[in-house]
């Protein structure tokens, strides 16, 4: 018996919903963890530097007025368009980890800012610190640090600015 009134959706017509939903989510366009924290002067994710460059030069290189991407909310600058482009084509991989939080101190159950000028890769991802200390530290551990962090991360990254597409 129907409702009066209520619109009548379909079986098929709700899986089908359900699967995009799905979708969207893997793929970071739902409720996804930030990309990366912003500046706050300039609003560029990661401080306007070139994500893509730390693969490329292994070197924190920033980006360029113009030359542009903008993904999960905020705006990356490149050094060159063909970074651009390959950022385009695969964000997550040179986004940096954990949206370039410290990734020592979310192993600790905290937020702080990594900066890109104190970094190191792991397992083909960047990971920024906030500062020397800590990047010595987590290098004594690499692999525990960063599991810890992993663990702590769906808690932390809910809290944090720019994690849903509102």
């Amino acid at each position: 018996m129907t409702q009066p009134n209520m619109p009548q959706i379909s079986l098929s017509a709700c899986t089908g919903l359900l699967l995009a939903l799905a979708i969207l989510a893997q793929t970071g366009n739902l409720l996804a963890a930030p990309g990366a924290w912003r500046d706050p002067a300039t609003g560029f994710a990661i401080g306007g530097y070139d994500p893509v460059a730390y693969f490329t030069k292994k070197s924190p290189t920033l980006g360029q007025e113009g030359v542009e991407h903008r993904w999960r909310g905020a705006v990356w600058q490149f050094a060159n368009s063909g970074n651009r482009d390959a950022f385009a084509k695969y964000p997550e991989i040179y986004a940096p980890g954990f949206a370039g939080y410290d990734a020592r101190a979310l192993a600790k159950g905290l937020t702080v800012r990594g900066s890109p000028v104190v970094w190191a890769m792991f397992k083909g991802k960047v990971y920024f610190f906030r500062d020397a200390l800590s990047l010595q530290q987590w290098q004594r551990d690499p692999r525990g640090i960063t599991a810890a962090a992993q663990a702590n991360w769906p808690g932390l990254a809910k809290d944090l600015p720019g994690t849903s597409e509102r």
